[in-house]
């Protein structure tokens, strides 16, 4: 079978097969190749090239400019963390990550971008611990007084307590000063007590 030949407009001036090698409309990314016939007089099917792209190495992939083949990178479906918010997305395109972005996850909510690396800022992550804690000793305070209400109650109502009720509301209330002793500037690191029964 007679090869095509072609001028100098990628034109046929002899019919014939010719290799082409296709490429994305919409990204010039090679997409394969085949065999093609061409009368005199007829130039190569859109998106494609009689020029063999390179074998894209790991993590590229062979893109055409309009006239040669580029290796590009290729990093499509990869996870990547905003520089500017932390948010996360996946990469949709070809080409390196776009500017403001890396592949590099933060490791808390509290880390900032300091144009190589992630880091924390220690400040805000502790006075966010202090605030949780605040929150979660007030919380123990209130847990403990329900625990009593009906004692509470009792003595409102002038009513005589028992022996046990009494050792209870002793040891809730000795609990609830322990848990009101409790410096919450120290969170994370705090052992809290448990609730007596």
């Amino acid at each position: 079978m007679t090869s095509a030949v072609l001028d100098k407009n990628k034109i046929a001036t002899v019919a014939g097969n010719i290799v082409v090698y296709n490429f994305s409309s919409q990204t010039g990314e090679y997409t394969g190749s085949n065999v093609e016939y061409l009368p005199i007089g007829i130039g190569l099917p859109a998106y494609s090239t009689d020029t063999e792209p390179d074998v894209a190495y790991e993590g590229y992939v062979s893109v055409f400019n309009g006239v040669v083949w580029e290796q590009k990178e290729d990093h499509r479906g990869e996870t990547v963390y905003s520089t500017a918010d932390r948010s996360v997305s996946r990469v949709h395109y070809i080409g390196a990550i776009k500017e403001g972005f890396t592949t590099a996850a933060p490791s808390t909510q509290y880390d900032n971008w300091s144009g190589d690396e992630w880091v924390t800022d220690i400040a805000a992550q502790h006075a966010a611990a202090v605030a949780v804690a605040m929150g979660y000793q007030q919380q123990l305070i209130d847990n403990a007084m329900q625990s009593i209400s009906v004692i509470q109650l009792k003595l409102q109502a002038a009513r005589t307590l028992t022996d046990a009720e009494k050792s209870r509301l002793n040891k809730v209330l000795d609990y609830i000063d322990e848990i009101t002793a409790i410096d919450t500037a120290t969170a994370p690191d705090i052992d809290w007590p448990q609730l007596p029964v």
